[in-house]
């Protein structure tokens, strides 16, 4: 006679032991796939700046000059920027034409400063519009934030108080070295920010100029990055922006009001920073010059340094392991040997 026999099961031991080895598994393999997300992301990033490299080329193709990392017109002929008291400019918008965003550069007025809007004076083009548009060629896929945030800044001059919004931007300019940090870095005491731009440099117009506390000034021309445009660095990440972080950790949500790719303080000059104690602020100069701080500095969320673009159009990674002195010497366009790591630089 036939009899029914049931068929064994997992005992709970048995159970628990084939849970955890799933536990295993699964813990050995999210961080390989977190590291395959990375070196996607990383790929995508240095993309980014490669097509604004070659933006970059195309810009000094069309206009014999290198794109300047700020525009600024004060008086003079014609009054620039009438009814507004002046044009400025962000580094970005020159190069919108060249990185398939044309729609957004016609709408973009040149001829007025980059916060026009109907809302200030009536009938003017609304460049505050523009600037709020998100692009995906200035965002790094690594930085943990929205592309879609909105910095929130204002622009102040005399007696106007005008606030704006901007469309984040993961890179920028470094166009120089900080006045008040050129010692630091080596160089002797009487060089000036002045014999430190980068190949991005301001363009500086108009009878109003000494209100910038800057001589008139033209951007630099590829002939003149005396360096020698694979040793010189055109946009760097200062990524993360409008939330400020510190050597990965978020110290606070939307108070860097400088990081819009429309934003016309996209620019900055190096400090290098030193971290305190508690890993919750940092002063400068200080001898960390990739990724410490985003605060206006050399920042990426890439583990060992940030991506950059060069002159020349390559793209590297530099490891935040840089020297200072080193690092320094491959913002300067037209260094000329003042220091050891000028005669000689790298980006090692």
């Amino acid at each position: 006679m036939y009899r029914f026999r049931p068929r064994g099961g997992f005992t709970l031991i048995e159970l628990l032991v084939v849970i955890a080895i799933i536990a295993i598994l699964i813990g050995l393999l999210l961080p390989a796939v977190q590291k395959v997300r990375e070196a996607a992301a990383r790929m995508s990033c240095s993309n980014n700046l490669k097509q604004l490299g070659i933006a970059a080329h195309a810009y000094e193709s069309a206009n014999n000059t290198l794109p300047p990392s700020i525009i600024i017109e004060l008086g003079g002929a014609g009054n620039p920027g009438a009814p507004y008291p002046g044009i400025i400019h962000s580094w970005a918008v020159s190069l919108l034409p060249y990185i398939e965003q044309e729609n957004l550069f016609r709408n973009y007025n040149m001829r007025l400063p980059f916060f026009s809007s109907p809302a200030i004076v009536p009938g003017t083009t609304d460049n505050q519009a523009v600037i709020r548009t998100p692009i995906k060629t200035f965002i790094c896929p690594s930085t943990p934030r929205s592309a879609t945030v909105l910095n929130n800044g204002r622009f102040s001059f005399g007696p106007l108080s005008v606030p704006f919004q901007a469309a984040t931007s993961d890179y920028a300019t470094c166009s120089s070295i900080n006045q008040g940090s050129i010692t630091f870095f080596g160089y002797p005491a009487a060089t000036t920010q002045l014999q430190t731009w980068s190949s991005m440099r301001p363009q500086i117009r108009g009878t109003g100029v000494a209100a910038t506390g800057y001589p008139t000034m033209e951007p630099f021309t590829m002939v003149a990055i005396t360096d020698g445009t694979s040793n010189t660095l055109l946009l760097c990440e200062d990524a993360g922006r409008p939330n400020r972080y510190i050597r990965g950790r978020l110290i606070s949500t939307g108070t860097r009001n400088d990081g819009g790719w429309g934003d016309y303080e996209s620019d900055y000059g190096l400090d290098g920073v030193t971290v305190n104690s508690a890993g919750t602020g940092t002063t400068g100069p200080g001898n960390c010059v990739i990724n410490c701080d985003n605060d206006n500095e050399t920042y990426a969320f890439h583990t060992g340094g940030a991506m950059h673009a060069f002159t020349d159009g390559s793209v590297r990674f530099i490891r935040d392991s840089i020297t200072p002195a080193a690092y320094a010497a491959l913002i300067t366009a037209q260094g000329g040997g003042l220091t050891t790591s000028e005669t000689s630089p790298n980006s090692n």
